[in-house]
């Protein structure tokens, strides 16, 4: 026989790529020359007269509206809502030859009707014609339609995008525009690429600024991203000097907790940063930190009743971010940072009845951005930091009775700016800002611990929910 020479072997498959092709279009002339269509959908004013096979097989909505039991899969008119003529014949030309024409005028608009009609294919071609289009001035319009739409793939790429080029970003108008929630996202993200985290706070406080009526209400959620332990206090207080809305920064706020509510009163002589706060006699008072351009040693007082601060007095030394508080009378002033930029050790107490500064014995380390209270006739100086040790768990106590510092146990985690406070007994340390490594920004904490001076020990308890530095806390 003549193929005696050829072994058997099962039939093998071979595909076509042109039979594919030839079939989409032929069932496109099909379409044009009004041939088989069994049904018309009514977009708009207009009619189309298509094949519900063609249209179920390449839509999940169509394959739901034609086979589903629907009512509109016996009818021989459908009506499509909610999308335009002139782009629902750009997706139905999609479906029958697997081209779109994609544009700058319509691609919005393309995409939230390809979503709507689960054409997967035309969405994600939209989104690479978008990502081919961004650009500094854009990219924010591209990250909100992206989120408005829940287009992930792209939310990603323009989040990444924002992140890398910053600088050029939050120069443009469309970074005014963003709302509270998306500005903050954004300004906590850890890859933004930036010179130093004054240029982060420059940003934040344009927006705010944009509409300063509406947005100050956010002024505390839109600046707790900001890492202001690393920026320069020179600059910082420049800024709050020379800005003209400066009651953003020396306002005064109380919160009822009663009602919730937060309530402006009257606002500081002076704008301050890195300032000292206690109660004494029923007026609060406000010491140092940084007035105007440089390191003030004014002391204000408000009086609640009256609603009014008045400068009462100077402190012997100037400085800030340092801490104090107040015992049977007295404002007790620790640590921080001097004139000179070096951290104290000074420790000084200050008498609001007749006014006078009265130096006592200075601690055994340098601290800024330290805490401080009193329990028990004890003043305790917790962690803080100084230039040659970083962030300290180191923890100080000054007896009364004995007049002198001593060193207690330490915090198990180093930390600076913390909150600390003294309730029944113990003291409460919360959040701070960790050690730097590697050259790395410090992390704020949210971790929290109580020192009981009975045992001398620390205890870690639950978190906070949120990680914070240089707050503020009271007992209530």
């Amino acid at each position: 026989m003549a193929n005696e020479g050829f072994r058997k072997a099962g039939d093998s498959p071979f595909t076509s790529d042109k039979h594919a092709q030839f079939l989409m279009a032929q069932i496109n002339k099909m379409r044009n020359g009004q041939h088989f269509c069994d049904v018309q959908l009514q977009v708009g004013k207009e009619t189309f007269k298509v094949h519900r096979l063609v249209l179920a097989a390449s839509s999940p909505y169509f394959a739901a509206l034609f086979t589903g039991g629907m009512k509109e899969s016996s009818k021989d008119v459908v009506q499509i809502l909610g999308i335009e003529a002139r782009i629902f014949r750009v997706l139905l030309d999609f479906i029958y030859t697997g081209i779109v024409n994609i544009g700058v005028n319509n691609v919005q608009e393309l995409i939230v009707a390809a979503d709507m009609l689960q054409l997967t294919e035309v969405v994600n071609l939209c989104c690479e014609f978008l990502k081919g289009q961004i650009d500094p001035l854009n990219c924010i319009g591209i990250f909100q339609f992206s989120e408005q739409i829940a287009c992930h793939d792209l939310l990603e790429f323009t989040e990444n995008y924002i992140h890398v080029h910053f600088l050029e970003v939050h120069s443009g108008e469309e970074f005014l525009a963003l709302t509270k929630d998306q500005l903050v996202k954004i300004l906590r993200s850890e890859e933004l690429s930036i010179e130093d985290e004054y240029q982060v706070f420059l940003a934040a406080m344009q927006w705010i600024l944009k509409d300063l009526g509406k947005r100050r209400k956010h002024v505390v959620e839109v600046l707790d991203p900001i890492r202001f332990p690393l920026l320069p206090p020179q600059r910082l207080l420049k800024y709050i000097e020379g800005e003209k809305d400066s009651m953003i920064f020396d306002c005064t706020e109380c919160y009822d907790p009663v009602t919730k509510q937060w309530t402006t009163v009257a606002s500081m002589n002076h704008p301050r940063c890195g300032l000292g706060v206690c109660v004494c006699y029923g007026a609060i008072y406000a010491l140092g930190g940084w007035v105007g351009a440089e390191i003030g040693n004014t002391i204000e007082r408000f009086d609640p009743d009256e609603n009014k601060w008045e400068v009462v007095g100077n402190m012997a030394v100037s400085r800030y971010y340092f801490g104090c508080c107040e015992v049977q009378g007295l404002i007790y002033v620790i640590g921080g940072i001097s004139n000179e930029g070096i951290e104290l050790r000074s420790f000084e107490v200050y008498d609001p009845l007749s006014k006078r500064w009265t130096p006592l014995p200075p601690m055994g380390t340098r601290r800024a951005y330290l805490g401080v209270a009193a329990l028990n006739d004890c003043i305790y100086s917790i962690g803080g930091w100084n230039e040659t040790q970083d962030a300290l768990h180191t923890v100080e106590k000054y007896s009364f009775e004995e007049e002198k510092w001593v060193e207690v146990a330490s915090m198990k985690v180093p930390r600076a700016g913390m909150c600390v406070v003294a309730v029944n007994g113990l003291l409460y340390v919360s959040g701070g800002r960790s050690s730097s490594h590697d050259f790395l920004a410090p992390g704020t904490l949210d971790s929290v611990e109580v020192y009981n001076p009975h045992s001398d020990t620390w205890t870690e308890i639950g978190n906070m929910i949120t990680s914070r530095c240089e707050g503020g806390v009271a007992v209530l």
